[in-house]
């Protein structure tokens, strides 16, 4: 996993909703990707979804892209898709620390608040001196 960048650390004192993950980086990375998470960072998420299911079609293996369309879906108001794509994002990798943040999250929104427990007990497994993802569910946490 990457080291947040600037924009992640800009969009840190927004609402949860609000923060996005990180953007894509590096050669080869697809256009409607780019697109999408672009979208998503203006906070523009229904525009967004199309392109993002385009580039997770295209590439339906590679966890950020599924938690970057569901953190969409989600603020979109689909959470129940937004849910499926977190749950497969872990599936793909049960150490992504951006799919347990806002997965925790949207289920701490729901008043899942055990389960949103579960996502933050690993990220503190992950990460134990403290990280983004693991401040982001915290911030949740105290907001309710």
């Amino acid at each position: 996993m990457r080291a947040p960048s600037l924009l992640l650390l800009a969009l840190a004192a927004a609402p949860a909703a609000a923060v996005a993950p990180p953007p894509a980086e590096g050669p080869g990375i697809d256009q409607d990707r780019v697109t999408g998470e672009a979208l998503v960072r203006q906070q523009r998420f229904e525009l967004s979804i199309p392109f993002l299911i385009e580039a997770v079609k295209r590439d339906p293996l590679v966890p950020d892209l599924h938690v970057y369309l569901a953190f969409a879906l989600r603020n979109a108001g689909r959470r129940d898709e937004a849910a499926a794509h977190y749950r497969f994002a872990l599936r793909l990798d049960p150490e992504n620390r951006w799919a347990l943040a806002y997965y925790g999250v949207m289920l701490l929104e729901e008043g899942r608040r055990a389960e949103a427990e579960e996502k933050r007990a690993a990220l503190a497994r992950l990460c134990p001196t403290g990280c983004p993802e693991r401040e982001e569910l915290d911030r949740a946490f105290a907001g309710r």
